[in-house]
């Protein structure tokens, strides 16, 4: 892929226009907005940017990529969605409100207008707490964006060293994923599963921390998934709550395995598997 200009845009209110780049190369959008709770990988410094904006602007320009980084949730909108191949969300809370970090809210039709985007052609990634965003709780019925996503985040303990069992080797994502990589983080546990149409690539194995966490005492589950909408993919992957997580090189690379799947490279093989690679009892693992 050729190389060309990276232009990052954070948190502003308004956008650049990308249509003069549209012959030029694989253009990202990334949101980090904040409705709910602010995570710490997401939260401007001194210099105006978050960790994940400055780690995605150094992989976009290492791929030859375009990225716009933002907080504004106004930018999902069909018109302007036109404009990127991707889009990534590390976002909380309902994002049709300002919310807590006060930047700009998505309109009521933004979720629509971004499924339909997907079911276009685009392609989704979302990070750790876009599961924990439109929630509707464990009682309620999953929303159009919670089954876009594939899963809705329901509590976590404290955070430990997890195992992560890759349960599709051959997936494009998992070509530079260390199978049984075992590395600390937040681990999420998850309500409304989106079982039947989910391609689970990746499993959190718990170990030891079933004996220190009782919320952890359950077989290994769904942490990184991908499902395909109509002409579009979707891939979620549950890690980066923590600054080490997002400047580790193996997973900077599985961040770059994943944009490249999303924007349509290579085969989607998105075919669900749950019920072949989860065991049984963890049907209702997170329920």
């Amino acid at each position: 892929m050729k190389l060309f200009r990276v232009i990052t845009a954070v948190t502003l209110t308004c956008a650049f226009t990308l249509g003069a780049y549209a012959e030029e190369g694989l253009r990202i959008l990334y949101l980090s907005k904040s409705s709910g709770f602010i995570h710490s990988v997401v939260n401007p410094d001194d210099s105006g940017t978050s960790l994940t904006d400055r780690v995605l602007t150094e992989l976009a320009e290492s791929m030859g990529a375009l990225i716009n980084t933002t907080k504004d949730a106004s930018l999902i909108n069909a018109e302007n969605l036109e404009n990127y191949d991707v889009v990534i969300f590390y976002t909380s809370g309902n994002l049709t409100e300002e919310g807590n970090d006060g930047y700009p809210a998505m309109s009521e039709t933004g979720v629509d207008e971004l499924l339909a985007w997907i079911d276009n052609g685009g392609g989704f990634i979302g990070f750790h707490s876009a599961t924990d965003t439109f929630r509707v709780g464990a009682e309620g019925e999953p929303n159009d964006f919670i089954r876009m996503i594939g899963g809705e985040f329901l509590t976590h303990g404290a955070q430990f060293e997890g195992i992560l069992q890759v349960t599709s080797p051959e997936h494009p994502t998992m070509a530079n994923f260390q199978d049984n990589w075992a590395i600390w983080d937040e681990w999420y546990l998850y309500t409304h599963l989106n079982e039947d149409d989910m391609h689970v690539l990746v499993l959190l194995e718990p170990g030891e921390e079933r004996e220190k966490q009782e919320m952890y005492d359950i077989p290994a589950y769904p942490i990184i998934w991908c499902s395909a909408m109509g002409e579009g993919r979707i891939l979620h992957n549950g890690m980066g709550h923590r600054e080490d997580v997002w400047e580790n090189p193996d997973f900077q690379q599985t961040v770059v395995d994943a944009i490249n799947w999303a924007a349509g490279e290579g085969p989607t093989h998105a075919a669900p598997n749950y019920h072949d690679v989860v065991p049984e009892a963890d049907a209702e693992s997170a329920e």
